[in-house]
């Protein structure tokens, strides 16, 4: 289905696509998300069945033919359990065909984990187990009994041979400590034997149990790559490749789920109905989840592990819009036989990164023979960043940040709250949210309550704008990659995401909200406090 904008509205089409993986939607794509939440609302299953949480895809296109344009709009994953819905682009392949060979293999092995979880609940196994055990301590104390009675006779003898001399009576004595050691051995013999029985018919059911559990991950495995091969793309150009081989072309192996998501659903089926690809975006419908961080209505850039080197193939032929070039200045704020302080511009790395991008470490090379990194701003912060420039200087001020005893201060500006004003001037706290790195959507961070490390941060609100955008000062008492910019947009934290942010669901800008304002330290060598301020605004 391809839906089509109002008569009245207006728009310029841009004249390059955008990143899928760093973009702030076009007004086109917004309009198209407006439009497409309008229609799911209007549709009671559809409503019920989103609003659980689900990421969903648009992407104008140019219609064949002719100059008019329209959009299509994707899904990502199945929803019910369904992966073809009126009004959404088709699977690129439908694993969900109750007939067909993905379903038929997934009902064996879940056949298999029925029979797996059978045995394993059947309490058989267990009771083994206990009897093994009741087994061990009954032949231990059969055995401890039998050598205290060896003990008491053995005394008894010592005491009879040291009274006699009958050499028959004597012999008796020897025949009797044979005996009772004899007596020992087939005790054990007897328990072990026993213990032995149960041991096998426990490492009966766990063999077994083994073998189901090794079969079920060949199949799995084999399932998986079958998936994989019958997921064919295409490119802008015409050229078509299977998931398996794109994956396998940058020495990788695709993750569970590939070719899923909505952004190469929509792709694949503009190539395969001659529809030119425009613009595109990926936005959250429904509730948020407790981990990612994901708002209702929010645009987030496509995922890196299952999407990265998909969409760089599907893209081929495309013209993608490039990100802006960051200032490519560093202005010396603090400087002298130790320490170097600059001020960071949005968009430049702290440090070499895998994009070629060149980094504020690079460029302070350029002028000191020696230099070495303390700590780091994300590529988006902006604000200011030391440097060290002796190696004792660097160990002293990194165990600094280590022991927590550094202070730094941001500022940042924060979109407004998803549903209404929830901050107002005066309002202060801590967020307490332990994170860790999203491998499915790197370079994003996650709450994670169960294995993330601890992230502390606290926080006071400076202003309230007019356009309900809000000014706030942070103070992190930890380091976490992106804690900033995750307590701010989850739910759980502030639930308004800084502007600019585009991997958190910020306003659109030109760059990130969040400036490095100030730091406090220990110089290395005359043990003072110093406190350095930004210059520059964010």
């Amino acid at each position: 289905m391809i839906y089509r904008f109002p008569e009245n509205f207006s728009f310029t089409t841009p004249e390059f696509f955008n990143n899928p993986f760093r973009y702030h939607p076009h007004p086109l794509v917004q309009k198209a998300a407006e439009i497409l939440t309008g229609h799911i609302h209007d549709d009671i299953w559809l409503h019920s069945a989103f609003s659980e949480g689900k990421m969903l895809g648009v992407l104008v296109v140019g219609l064949p033919d002719c100059d008019d344009i329209g959009f299509i709009a994707a899904f990502s994953g199945n929803v019910g359990g369904r992966s073809n819905i009126l009004g959404f682009v088709p699977p690129i392949f439908d694993l969900m065909d109750p007939s067909g060979h993905f379903k038929t293999r997934e009902a064996e092995i879940t056949e298999i984990n029925r029979k797996i979880a059978s045995i394993e609940d059947s309490g058989d196994l267990s009771q083994l187990k206990e009897s093994i055990a009741k087994a061990m301590a009954a032949k231990e104390e059969e055995i401890a009994k039998q050598k205290a009675h060896m003990a008491i006779s053995k005394r008894e003898r010592d005491e009879a041979r040291s009274e006699m001399s009958d050499p028959a009576r004597l012999d008796a004595l020897l025949k009797e400590s044979m005996f009772e050691k004899a007596e020992l051995k087939r005790i054990r013999i007897r328990w072990d034997n026993e213990i032995k029985k149960l041991q096998n018919e426990a490492e009966t059911i766990i063999s077994g149990i083994n073998e189901m559990k090794a079969r079920r991950a060949a199949m799995s495995d084999e399932l998986q790559k079958w998936i994989f091969r019958q997921y064919i793309v295409h490119d802008f150009t015409g050229s078509q490749s299977s998931i398996e081989d794109i994956f396998a072309a940058e020495g990788l192996i695709p993750p569970g789920g590939t070719g899923e998501c909505a952004a190469p659903k929509l792709l694949e089926y503009a190539y395969e109905n001659r529809l030119r690809p425009i613009a595109m975006g990926e936005f959250w419908y429904g509730n948020s989840p407790e981990t990612a961080v994901r708002t209702h209505g929010r645009f987030y850039p496509s995922c890196t592990s299952k999407c990265g080197p998909l969409l760089r193939f599907m893209l081929n032929g495309i013209l993608i819009k490039e990100d802006p070039s960051a200032d490519r200045s560093l202005e010396i704020i603090y400087e002298d036989n130790e320490v170097v302080a600059v001020e960071k511009p949005s968009g430049m790395p702290s440090v070499p990164g895998l994009d070629g991008r060149l980094s504020a470490y690079e460029i302070l090379c350029r002028s000191y023979e020696e230099l070495h990194t303390v700590h780091r701003l994300d590529m988006d912060t902006s604000g200011i960043i030391l440097f060290a420039k002796t190696e004792d200087a660097a160990k002293d001020i990194r165990h600094q940040f280590e022991q927590h005893t550094v202070k730094k201060t941001y500022h940042a500006r924060l979109s407004p709250a998803a549903e209404g004003m929830k901050l107002k001037p005066g309002d202060q706290g801590e967020i307490s949210l332990p994170l860790s790195a999203d491998y499915d959507e790197r370079p994003r961070q996650k709450v994670d309550m169960a294995q993330g490390k601890p992230a502390l941060t606290s926080y006071e609100v400076t202003a309230s704008n007019d356009d309900g955008t809000i000014d706030i000062t942070f103070h992190p008492h930890t380091g976490r990659t992106h804690q900033l910019r995750v307590h701010s947009a989850h739910s759980m934290g502030l639930g308004h995401p800084i502007i600019g942010d585009m991997l958190y669901g910020g306003l659109p800008a030109p760059h990130l909200h969040l400036h490095a304002w100030s730091i406090t330290f220990m110089h290395p060598s005359t043990h003072t406090e110093i406190t350095l301020t930004s210059i520059k605004e964010q």
